[in-house]
Protein backbone atom coordinates (compact mmCIF):
# COMPACT_ATOMS: atom_id res chain seq x y z
CA UNK A 1 0.00 0.00 0.00
CA UNK A 2 1.21 3.39 -0.57
CA UNK A 3 1.60 6.32 1.46
CA UNK A 4 -1.11 9.00 0.97
CA UNK A 5 -0.04 12.68 1.49
CA UNK A 6 -1.28 13.46 5.32
CA UNK A 7 -0.28 10.17 6.44
CA UNK A 8 2.82 10.58 7.92
CA UNK A 9 3.28 8.89 11.90
CA UNK A 10 -0.04 7.13 11.32
CA UNK A 11 1.23 3.43 11.85
CA UNK A 12 -0.66 2.46 14.56
CA UNK A 13 -4.04 3.16 13.01
CA UNK A 14 -2.66 2.34 9.37
CA UNK A 15 -2.27 -1.32 11.29
CA UNK A 16 -5.73 -1.08 12.44
CA UNK A 17 -7.45 -0.21 9.28
CA UNK A 18 -4.95 -3.39 7.47
CA UNK A 19 -6.16 -5.38 10.47
CA UNK A 20 -10.05 -4.23 9.60
CA UNK A 21 -9.74 -5.34 6.01
CA UNK A 22 -7.78 -8.90 6.71
CA UNK A 23 -11.13 -9.83 8.98
CA UNK A 24 -13.81 -8.44 5.91
CA UNK A 25 -11.32 -10.78 3.66
CA UNK A 26 -11.77 -13.86 5.92
CA UNK A 27 -15.73 -13.26 5.81
CA UNK A 28 -16.38 -10.63 8.58
CA UNK A 29 -18.08 -7.56 8.92
CA UNK A 30 -17.19 -4.31 9.90
CA UNK A 31 -17.31 -1.08 11.15
CA UNK A 32 -14.84 2.55 11.33
CA UNK A 33 -15.85 5.50 13.16
CA UNK A 34 -13.37 8.19 13.01
CA UNK A 35 -14.00 11.11 15.17
CA UNK A 36 -11.86 14.07 15.77
CA UNK A 37 -11.14 17.72 15.21
CA UNK A 38 -11.20 18.96 11.79
CA UNK A 39 -7.94 18.42 9.92
CA UNK A 40 -6.36 15.34 11.66
CA UNK A 41 -6.79 13.43 8.64
CA UNK A 42 -9.65 11.34 9.26
CA UNK A 43 -10.29 12.21 5.22
CA UNK A 44 -7.07 10.23 4.26
CA UNK A 45 -7.22 7.52 6.61
CA UNK A 46 -10.37 6.82 4.69
CA UNK A 47 -8.85 7.35 1.38
CA UNK A 48 -6.20 4.54 2.24
CA UNK A 49 -8.82 2.15 3.26
CA UNK A 50 -10.45 2.95 0.19
CA UNK A 51 -7.40 2.46 -1.75
CA UNK A 52 -5.96 -0.72 -0.20
CA UNK A 53 -9.24 -2.99 -0.84
CA UNK A 54 -10.77 -1.61 -3.82
CA UNK A 55 -12.76 -4.69 -4.19
CA UNK A 56 -14.90 -4.28 -0.82
CA UNK A 57 -17.73 -1.96 -1.47
CA UNK A 58 -17.51 0.73 1.31
CA UNK A 59 -20.40 3.28 2.65
CA UNK A 60 -18.94 6.49 3.48
CA UNK A 61 -20.90 8.88 6.04
CA UNK A 62 -20.28 11.87 7.72
CA UNK A 63 -22.73 13.48 10.68
CA UNK A 64 -22.74 17.23 11.32
CA UNK A 65 -22.73 19.05 15.16
CA UNK A 66 -26.29 20.19 14.14
CA UNK A 67 -27.80 16.74 13.72
CA UNK A 68 -27.11 15.84 17.00
CA UNK A 69 -31.15 15.79 18.00
CA UNK A 70 -32.21 14.17 15.42
CA UNK A 71 -32.28 10.08 16.49
CA UNK A 72 -31.59 8.47 13.56
CA UNK A 73 -30.35 11.34 11.29
CA UNK A 74 -26.36 9.12 11.17
CA UNK A 75 -28.63 6.00 10.43
CA UNK A 76 -30.53 7.31 7.52
CA UNK A 77 -27.17 9.17 5.82
CA UNK A 78 -25.49 5.96 6.12
CA UNK A 79 -28.69 3.71 4.57
CA UNK A 80 -29.72 6.45 1.58
CA UNK A 81 -27.66 4.65 -1.18
CA UNK A 82 -29.37 1.34 0.11
CA UNK A 83 -33.12 2.41 0.55
CA UNK A 84 -33.91 0.72 -3.35
CA UNK A 85 -33.37 -2.83 -1.57
CA UNK A 86 -35.69 -1.75 1.44
CA UNK A 87 -38.73 -4.09 0.22
CA UNK A 88 -35.86 -7.12 0.89
CA UNK A 89 -35.74 -6.70 4.54
CA UNK A 90 -38.13 -9.52 6.36
CA UNK A 91 -41.36 -7.80 7.37
CA UNK A 92 -40.81 -6.51 10.55
CA UNK A 93 -37.26 -5.18 10.12
CA UNK A 94 -38.37 -3.04 7.01
CA UNK A 95 -41.62 -1.86 9.13
CA UNK A 96 -38.98 -0.96 12.25
CA UNK A 97 -36.26 0.76 9.49
CA UNK A 98 -39.28 2.37 7.44
CA UNK A 99 -40.63 3.84 10.66
CA UNK A 100 -37.32 5.15 12.20
CA UNK A 101 -36.33 6.60 8.90
CA UNK A 102 -40.13 8.52 8.86
CA UNK A 103 -41.10 6.62 5.59
CA UNK A 104 -43.77 4.72 6.94
CA UNK A 105 -46.25 5.71 9.43
CA UNK A 106 -45.66 5.12 12.94
CA UNK A 107 -44.20 6.35 15.79
CA UNK A 108 -40.41 5.42 15.93
CA UNK A 109 -38.66 3.79 19.33
CA UNK A 110 -35.55 6.58 20.04
CA UNK A 111 -32.02 5.05 20.33
CA UNK A 112 -32.21 5.29 24.07
CA UNK A 113 -35.29 3.44 24.27
CA UNK A 114 -34.13 0.96 21.52
CA UNK A 115 -30.65 0.24 23.86
CA UNK A 116 -32.81 0.17 26.93
CA UNK A 117 -34.34 -3.61 25.44
CA UNK A 118 -30.97 -5.49 25.05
Amino acid sequence: MTQPPGLAGRAEEQAALRGLLLSLSGGMSGALVLRGEPGIGKTALLEYLAGAAPDIDFAVMSGVESEVGFGFAGLYRLLVPYLGRIDQLPTQQRLALGTALGLVDGRPGTPSSLASRR
